[in-house]
């Protein structure tokens, strides 16, 4: 909490009063990305040689301390010009106008072509970045190769093992197997897998994705799917994984089993297009480890990792009053040949919406990324409801639906890891609240003339190893 109130009191006096642009002004921005606070730096030291009096103070914390930061900066009034938020992912701008934080890009919201033409076809969406025909927000990382899903092997404890680290296991049952042999032969374990709040996502999202999606909510059913049997069979076997002692013991945060994998106390780590960025930093270069594909059920992959319009990140803050500050830097961070897009590639951080990742990236462990995730099927888009029915545009049922306890599936699932309790009865019960929310929500916005209903959310005729075809909203 200190680091909250610190933050907020720099806020307080670096927050400007002057609106829209000035000839000397310094634009605040937050996020949680503190392994990138060198290159802020350089990213500020860029932007204020090629505009003589723009001061950009760009401000890095850790994310648990942030998402306690952020909203009680907007309930003082002491929010930043522009801020990182994606936790509801395709409906994170719905969200964010319903809390009031955030305004339209550029003042009245109208971006020329020449700024949307940056970005592929289809990346800017009524509903998820749009509405009114005002641009709120714009995709920051691209969706194919960024994102989680991905088994990092640490060399030297394979070998440690008598294992190849160049031939991962790809089944579950070869998942167990490596873990036998690497706990049997080795003083390291097998898995680092953080289980603190939000950071168990890592391990839940590469397993649960290769029998379903790696999404609380089934888009085929049109319901809220924790308690789907094939999820529960997903937390079975880490409990079984946990119970055999393939995992690191403790209840960790992510930090923690990074370092752990870093130095050679666990074999494996289940991550996503960040991870090496965060090793980078620490000196645990990529070729000390290896990229594969997560493990899958032993009859093969029947579900995939999900390609949403989740890249919004980056927005402008309905407090700031330096709008044409913040659109100037925005279009300028955006550039595709551009020294933030340059150097946040060649520094590893990931992948990006709207340059040639391909052509930019130098990063090994990267490149071994785009290949794992080029493999047909490894991520699939899944269905869009807002293209089906175009008025949940206004609609805030499914935003209340997940509200509700926003953490709480990872609160029920850590609560059975660390007790050894079956996770079903939690929930059943959490998905039949979230799903009574939702439904009801959504009769009462239908009742008041939106064209809604729980069908828009409801796609059967999808495959999750299969991108849903964009023609079919058409029908």
């Amino acid at each position: 909490m200190a680091a909250v109130l610190a933050l907020l009191g720099t806020t307080l006096a670096g927050c400007g009063t002057s609106g829209g642009g000035s000839a000397s002004s310094t634009l605040t921005i937050w996020d949680f990305s503190a392994e990138q606070t060198d290159f802020h730096k350089k990213v500020a030291a860029q932007y204020a040689k090629e505009n003589p009096g723009k001061t950009i103070e760009w401000r890095s914390i850790s994310q648990d301390e942030y998402v306690k930061t952020l909203p009680l900066a907007f309930q003082s009034k002491q929010g930043p010009d522009i801020f990182y938020w994606r936790p509801a992912g395709p409906t994170d701008m719905a969200q964010l106008l319903d809390q009031k934080w955030i305004q339209p890009l550029n003042g009245d919201g109208k971006v020329p072509k020449s700024f949307t033409d940056r970005w592929p076809e289809g990346s800017f969406v009524e509903g998820i970045n749009t509405r009114d025909g005002k641009t709120y927000g714009f995709p920051f990382s691209e969706n194919l190769y960024w994102g989680p899903g991905y088994m990092f092997l640490n060399k030297k404890v394979f070998e440690d093992a008598g294992l190849d680290a160049a031939k991962p296991p790809r089944t579950w049952s070869e998942l167990t197997e490596a873990c036998a042999r690497i706990t049997g032969e080795t003083d390291a374990s097998c898995i680092a897998s953080p289980s603190k709040g939000l950071d168990l996502q890592r391990i839940w999202f590469a397993l649960a994705s290769g029998v379903s999606t790696d999404l609380f909510f089934d888009f085929q059913k049109g319901k809220f799917s924790l308690d789907d049997p094939r999820s529960l069979k997903t937390f079975s076997f880490i409990q079984d994984l946990q119970k055999k002692k393939y995992i690191a013991p403790g209840l960790n945060d992510k930090n923690f089993s990074r370092q752990q994998f870093a130095v050679g106390q666990a074999g494996i780590y289940l991550d996503g297009t960040w991870a090496p960025s965060a090793w980078n930093s620490q000196g645990f270069q990529a070729d000390q480890y290896t990229v594969a594909p997560r493990p899958v059920p032993d009859g093969g992959a029947t579900g995939a990792l999900a390609r949403q319009h989740d890249g919004n990140k980056y927005w402008v803050s309905a407090q700031s009053k330096k709008s044409a500050d913040a659109w100037k830097f925005l279009q300028w961070m955006t550039d595709p040949d551009g020294f933030f897009a340059k150097e946040y590639l060649k520094a590893g951080f990931g992948t990006l919406a709207f340059t040639d990742n391909a052509a930019l990236i130098e990063d090994p462990a990267i490149q071994k990324i785009m290949k794992v995730a080029d493999q047909p099927g490894y991520r699939v888009e899944v269905p869009v409801p807002v293209r089906k029915c175009p008025d949940l545009v206004r609609s805030n049922a499914y935003v209340k639906a997940i509200s509700e306890r926003p953490n709480w599936e990872y609160e029920a699932m850590v609560e059975a890891l660390t007790s050894g309790k079956p996770l079903a009865p939690e929930a059943r019960k959490l998905v039949a609240e979230r799903q009574r929310i939702l439904e009801s929500e959504l009769k009462k916005e239908a009742a008041s003339g939106l064209k809604v209903s729980i069908d828009c959310y409801t796609f059967p005729d999808w495959k999750y190893t299969e991108d849903y075809p964009r023609e079919k909203y058409q029908k």
